[in-house]
């Protein structure tokens, strides 16, 4: 194509290019460091907001919400104001890679909170860790999520931690059971868990299959697991497919120990009286008489008019963990992991004082607690 700038024009053009160029170069450079020195402090929140789990980041969101109205009363991170950017990933692994992409891209944000389910977050984890993003899961339960690279961190529980107590406290109350569990690469690790510690601890599991996440009639599986003749039911899953399991379990006419479900204000009010005397692993409860605890319960019944669940704790916890590694470490992503990687004290509602394994990036000598549920909460059995 023919130009018709005239010389002068040409050369006038050209530095105007130039500069541009300049001028991006300057502000790219400026974004690696994380968002320079004023302005918010983004972090990146990868969650479900619709579909199948919308229902956690519903808890999720009260969590985060608490957390950023006590952390920007108190002056954010040295004084600039702490703000989310949340991606609705619906917890499909799908979805979580793209959303990963969109976060390393944005250098505004200095780290990442999720996804919820441990296999939506381990299909992002290259990303993030060939971005050099810290993914803090804070959910994520799978031994293998924290495997992929010094980017990928977790202060949950383990599931071969959490199997290990469901298997010893059942053992205490059953020695014969059966067992259903979540059709997932979660459940079926889940249950590869347990089978090996009920071995171990002297349980017959009598029965067991898995069943499908989006299920509606189990009966059939249930029934087979009644005429094993167990002292109890073990369910490995989430909230609803638990209460779906509880409620079908009575109506075929099974009256003993229900283990599963979760502690989360869904599974209790969709399990309703079916769900009475249900013990479950946790890491919270209201009833904690801890100060810390208590002050924390009062702020979050204040704001919500509700008691708080676990995974509203796992999300407050994870936000001032990161906040707080900021804040030492520097408000950038290479802060962030600088933080995690050197400080030895991180406390929170749900683990209390904790501090990260740096070879798994899991918390250190954190242990779950057994729940029961009593006239529709969830109070200590006074194991640990």
């Amino acid at each position: 194509m023919r130009s018709f700038l005239s010389g002068s024009r040409r050369r006038v053009f050209a530095g105007v290019v130039i500069a541009a160029a300049a001028l991006g170069s300057a502000t790219a450079c400026g974004d690696d460091q994380g968002a320079g020195t004023s302005g918010p402090v983004y972090f990146g929140v990868s969650g479900p907001k619709t579909g199948p789990s919308a229902e956690y980041g519903r808890l999720w969101q009260q969590g985060f919400d608490l957390a950023l109205e006590e952390i920007n009363a108190a002056g954010g991170i040295n004084g600039r104001k702490v703000e989310l950017k949340w991606e609705d990933s619906q917890s499909d692994p799908k979805q979580t890679v793209p959303i990963a992409t969109k976060f390393v891209d944005d250098k505004s944000i200095i780290a990442e909170l999720g996804d919820f389910s441990s296999p939506a977050s381990i299909a992002a984890s290259p990303i993030y860790n060939r971005g050099k993003l810290v993914q803090y899961g804070f959910t994520n339960s799978a031994v293998d999520f924290t495997k992929a690279g010094d980017y990928s961190w977790s202060p949950s529980i383990t599931l071969d931690v959490f199997q290990e107590r469901n298997a010893e406290w059942i053992s205490k109350r059953a020695k014969k059971v059966s067992v259903v569990y979540l059709e997932t690469d979660w459940g079926k690790q889940a249950f590869q868990f347990f089978e090996k510690f009920a071995k171990e601890k002297g349980i017959e599991i009598a029965y067991s299959s898995p069943v499908l996440p989006d299920s509606t009639d189990v009966k059939p599986i249930l029934i087979k697991g009644r005429e094993a003749n167990p002292e109890a039911f073990v369910h490995l899953g989430y909230g609803p497919d638990g209460a779906l399991v509880v409620k079908q379990l009575r109506d075929v006419g099974f009256t003993g120990q229900f283990f599963g479900g979760q502690n989360t204000p869904q599974f209790i009010s969709l399990a309703g009286a079916a769900a009475e005397g249900d013990i479950v692993n946790g890491v919270f409860t209201p009833a904690d008489p801890d100060p810390k605890v208590q002050a924390f319960v009062k702020a979050f019944k204040a704001k919500f008019n509700v008691d708080p669940g676990d995974f509203n704790v796992y999300a407050y916890d994870a936000l001032h963990v990161l906040v707080k590694a900021a804040k030492e470490g520097g408000a950038t992503r290479e802060g962030v992991l600088k933080a995690l990687k050197s400080d030895t004290q991180f406390t929170g509602i749900g683990l209390g004082t904790f501090s990260f394994d740096q070879k798994t990036r899991r918390p250190l000598n954190v242990k779950p607690i057994e729940l029961i549920l009593r006239e529709g909460k969830f109070v200590p059995t006074g194991n640990r």
